[in-house]
């Protein structure tokens, strides 16, 4: 029988099942890939993520208030003041006297007290400032020499207690050998000598560790108050700064998107299950006891997580509801300029947010100084619903869903704010 192009089947019909059945394919598994991106557990995890960034970015708007920049510029200014102030006569003169005990500081010393004299005597702030700077930085030179020859003696000592275990170890092998007596005798006489020439060595050290010890604790009196404000300084940027850094870490970037995306969110993605492995709870499986794996963080994130500075208080106490009474200015306030929120901070204490938490139009309340009167309303207390935190100035997720017109005399505004699993809770602000 000769050979034909005639197929089984109908190669047309064929192209049209494969390309019908190629894109159900597609379809379905764009479908699967959806559900899993789009899992419940994975859509509180994104939430919570935005929540954590906004909760950090309040904490930064709260440092970085008006409140905030006043406080820096007074710890500047105590700090430029502590810079320029004359050191204590009675300190620097029991220094210089110290270092004199010393006869290869003797030259050093009357520079140094050229330098006080020097800095006594001059007016103009700026000079004194770079006089103040050289005169310490004199006075560091000579502890650092002094903390130098001390290390040399140190070393020093070292060396002879190794030479003096090594003589002592000779005589007492020539003893063990029973040598002759008079080969003991003169390793005996020079152990003792090398045991004179130790303590010699120690009472040096420890003349020079006395000395420079005295000279720190001199120097450290001198420089306490410029210590003091420049630590208080560096604290109150600190803590900014860390705020920053955990902005950077929580917040949303490229990279996490990128992670986040379909097949590529299974590897090592950032959001993912919770997963607590507890082998001492244990769970009988076909008369098999299995450790338990308990995933209720994934959803109730919330759950865990503390308050700043106050581990023992939930970052996220359960729903309340609250009346607040929030006095108003004795002088009517003037007219907001730019988004108002110098005005309230000036008049109420707090500070709205650029944002809403759940909807971007929903006024926020993100700050609240301490002291101001929100504080003293009671705000603050809203973070714990127990007591009020003095030292704390951030509401986490109060909202204030009558908008900004409602600041005014003798109005009722309904707020809500969250508990541990992000479900609303609601408050009531009376402004008086």
């Amino acid at each position: 029988m000769p050979a034909t192009e005639q197929t089984w089947w109908n190669l047309r019909l064929l192209h049209v099942v494969f390309a019908a059945t190629a894109v159900a394919l597609l379809a379905a598994t764009v479908f699967v890939l959806t559900g899993d991106h789009n899992r419940p557990w994975k859509q509180y995890a994104r939430e919570f993520r935005e929540l954590e960034t906004w909760n950090a970015q309040a904490r930064i708007d709260e440092q970085d208030s008006k409140s905030y920049e006043a406080q820096r510029d007074e710890l500047e200014a105590a700090l430029g003041d502590a810079r320029r102030a004359d050191l204590d006569g009675d300190v620097a003169r029991a220094f210089i006297t110290q270092v004199r005990t010393v006869t290869e500081d003797a030259q050093a010393a009357d520079r140094a007290e050229l330098d006080i004299d020097q800095l006594k005597s001059q007016q103009d702030p700026e000079q004194r400032l770079v006089v103040r700077g050289d005169l310490l930085a004199r006075l560091r030179d000579i502890v650092k020499r002094t903390k130098f020859r001390e290390d040399n003696l140190a070393g020093a000592l070292k060396l002879r207690r190794a030479e003096l275990d090594k003589n002592r170890a000779d005589y007492e092998l020539a003893v063990a050998e029973e040598a002759p007596a008079d080969r003991q005798a003169s390793l005996l006489v020079v152990a003792d000598s090398k045991r004179q020439e130790v303590a010699a060595a120690s009472l040096a050290f420890q003349d020079a560790n006395t000395h420079r010890k005295k000279l720190d604790a001199l120097l450290g009196q001198m420089t306490k108050g410029e210590d003091d404000a420049a630590k208080a300084l560096a604290d109150h940027r600190a803590k900014l700064v860390q705020l920053q850094k955990t902005l950077a870490i929580r917040e949303s970037n490229a990279g996490k998107s990128l992670l986040e995306l379909p097949v590529l969110e299974a590897f090592n993605s950032p959001i993912r299950v919770d997963q607590i492995w507890l082998p001492q709870l244990t769970l009988n499986n076909n008369f098999r006891d299995v450790a338990r794996f308990d995933r209720c963080t994934t959803c109730h994130r919330g759950m865990d997580k503390s308050m700043a500075g106050a581990p023992t208080e939930p970052g996220y106490p359960e729903a309340s509801t609250m009346t607040v009474a929030l006095a108003t200015p004795a002088a009517k306030p003037e007219a907001p300029a730019g988004d108002g929120n110098d005005g309230l901070e000036a008049s109420y204490g707090l500070r709205l947010a650029a944002h809403g938490l759940f909807a971007s139009d929903d006024p926020t309340v993100s700050v609240v100084v301490p002291e101001s009167p929100a504080a003293v309303a009671g705000l603050q207390q809203l973070q714990t619903g127990t007591k009020l935190l003095g030292h704390k100035s951030f509401l986490h997720g109060l909202h204030l869903v009558q908008g900004l017109h409602a600041l005014r005399h003798n109005e009722l505004v309904a707020a809500v704010g969250l508990d541990g699993r992000g479900h609303p809770r609601n408050v009531l602000l009376q402004f008086a």
